[in-house]
């Protein structure tokens, strides 16, 4: 399920992150030839939403799995964050750490936005 809410930016359309195949695509974004920054900055990484009865996507929409947002919430923002950093790191064969900071960051995000040592 790809869903669409209105938010300050107009029209957003939020993909699912809990689809392997979305998660490869979209980590495929931040190949070198596509996106060439070291880090990234996401206001946009849950859905938020100006429209409808909820503040966020319907809760009985379905993600992959069957899964309803209900269920997924919180969670919908760690799979976007682990989407972008898997294409970072993919982009340095694993040698670099990047930098990603996140509005929607949960328990244990930290792992995903901390330059290398």
């Amino acid at each position: 399920m790809d869903y669409e809410g209105w938010c300050w930016p107009g029209a957003a359309y939020y993909p699912n992150f809990l689809n392997p195949q979305a998660q490869e695509y979209y980590a495929s974004l931040y190949s070198l030839d596509t996106f060439n920054v070291a880090w990234t900055w996401n206001d946009m990484d849950e859905p938020s939403l100006f429209n409808g009865p909820e503040i966020t996507m319907s809760k009985d929409s379905l993600h992959y799995g069957r899964w309803e947002h209900r269920e997924v919430h919180n969670m919908y923002g760690m799979a976007h964050l682990q989407c972008m950093f898997s294409g970072h790191l993919k982009r340095s064969n694993g040698q670099l750490r990047p930098f990603i900071l996140a509005r929607a960051f949960s328990a244990g995000s930290q792992r995903f936005g901390i330059w290398p040592e």
